[in-house]
């Protein structure tokens, strides 16, 4: 099988890897993009650190993947030019995809390890499946099977759909959150920038807060904090109930992203829960639908491998 560097890049770090014949991520390392002057410069010092040197290049955006120019959506600076990485690093060829298409591919790789149940039972993915997942930005994407036993990725921008209160305690932060931002997305609450502006909109004479500042005053027990995860967690669950509307998803709905991992724990299953099933008049088909987190360490990378294995299995030798 060809080695195949493969790579998870975010607003803020990106990964990179090989995957090799057990089609799995290896020799992971990460760089955060601001000590890199682009793609080229990170692939280039981790190439310098393997012994091995990689065939092709399956790289996942957080961006929209068209053509073979693309600008990240949340550091538009950074333009990726498959074609320049093939000429300079020597790929056979490479292909990106959106950074969330690549967690799809990676939810048939899972295993009961690498997921927490929030509900009663695990994803039985049998059925089209979704992910979605606060980080930077919110990402969402589905998988759906084929009838050859496989599967095709459907990726999406549906975290930039228009997102709004649906219970009373609710309806004063939009109103502060919509006279800050103007039209307000799912992505501008359900993401980590979203997370520390919650915690703005909710407790006005506090101290502003980053999300990690706010994850770790909830852990510690704050009362503000654990008040503002609650919230997000609501809302999390809400997004994901739209979600596994969107996709009839009656194999399962996934919640990945950096911000939902760290919180981790804190997650309340059972909000979360109640939040994603509360859609008249869909809640008997939303019960049924499995939820779940991924744990998983680099989920990103670990579905930039199994696409480079859907691929050589169709590409000429």
């Amino acid at each position: 099988m060809t080695t195949t560097l493969v790579a998870d890049i975010g607003g803020t770090n990106t990964r990179l890897a090989v995957s090799g014949p057990d089609g799995r991520p290896h020799r992971m390392e990460l760089f955060a993009n601001r000590t890199v002057a682009g793609l080229d410069d990170a692939i280039g010092r981790y190439l310098a650190t393997i012994p091995e040197r990689p065939e092709a290049a399956v790289l996942a955006m957080a961006a929209p993947v068209r053509g073979r120019k693309i600008a990240l959506t949340n550091r538009s600076q950074w333009v990726i030019d498959l074609d320049r990485l093939e000429a300079r690093f020597g790929f056979r060829w490479a292909c990106a995809v959106n950074d969330f298409e690549a967690l799809a591919w990676a939810l048939p790789e899972f295993g009961p390890g690498d997921l927490r149940p929030l509900g009663d039972r695990l994803p039985s993915r049998d059925g089209p499946v979704a992910v979605l997942g606060p980080g930077t930005g919110l990402g969402v994407a589905a998988l759906v099977p084929e009838e050859d036993g496989g599967w095709t990725a459907v990726a999406s921008e549906a975290g930039h759909i228009a997102f709004g209160p649906a219970e009373p305690d609710e309806w004063p932060v939009f109103e502060r959150l919509a006279a800050q931002l103007g039209r307000v997305s799912a992505e501008r609450v359900i993401s980590g920038i979203g997370l520390a502006r919650l915690h703005a909109a909710l407790h006005l004479d506090a101290p502003a807060l980053d999300a990690p500042a706010v994850d770790a005053a909830a852990a510690a027990g704050d009362p503000a904090a654990r008040a503002t995860v609650a919230l997000f967690v609501r809302l999390l669950g809400r997004f994901a109930g739209d979600v596994a509307l969107a996709f009839r998803s009656t194999g399962g709905v996934f919640v990945g992203g950096g911000v939902a991992q760290k919180l981790g724990e804190l997650i309340d299953a059972a909000a979360f829960r109640t939040a994603f099933e509360a859609h008249p008049p869909m809640e008997r088909m939303l019960a049924a639908i499995p939820t779940a987190l991924v744990t998983y360490p680099e989920p990103g990378l670990l579905g930039c491998a199994a696409y480079a294995a859907h691929l050589a299995r169709r590409r000429p030798a």
